[in-house]
């Protein structure tokens, strides 16, 4: 994944009660987001890097990263929650072509 890459959001449960105070919306479930930054020294156990979106912003504080250095960082979101696309049209193509295998009968 990397900065401008498309990504659809599959997890939109159990947001931290910050989340509703730091950023300026949260992302919805099936919804596409462009990912504008990604952020380095915040992962969990996998130590994946944090991700910005576009459009959605986060308020900026001091936080200590997983490296023990104190920095000057925007709130963001786990990437866990999102799964990188090719495209918007490419996402709405297999959408599209689920439904229509789900709704074929066969005889």
């Amino acid at each position: 994944m990397q900065v401008g890459s498309y990504v659809v959001c599959i997890d939109d449960t159990n947001w931290d009660k910050r989340a509703f105070v730091e950023m300026s919306k949260l992302p919805k479930k099936n919804i596409i987001y462009q990912v504008r930054r990604l952020i380095d020294g915040f992962g969990e156990e996998d130590n994946a890097p944090g991700i910005a979106l576009v459009g959605i912003y986060g308020n900026w504080k001091e936080f200590i990263d997983n490296y023990g250095q104190k920095v000057f960082e925007e709130y963001h979101f786990k990437i866990k929650r999102f799964r990188e696309i090719e495209s918007p049209e490419s996402f709405v193509e297999s959408i599209l072509e689920k439904i229509e295998n789900e709704c074929t009968i066969k005889i």
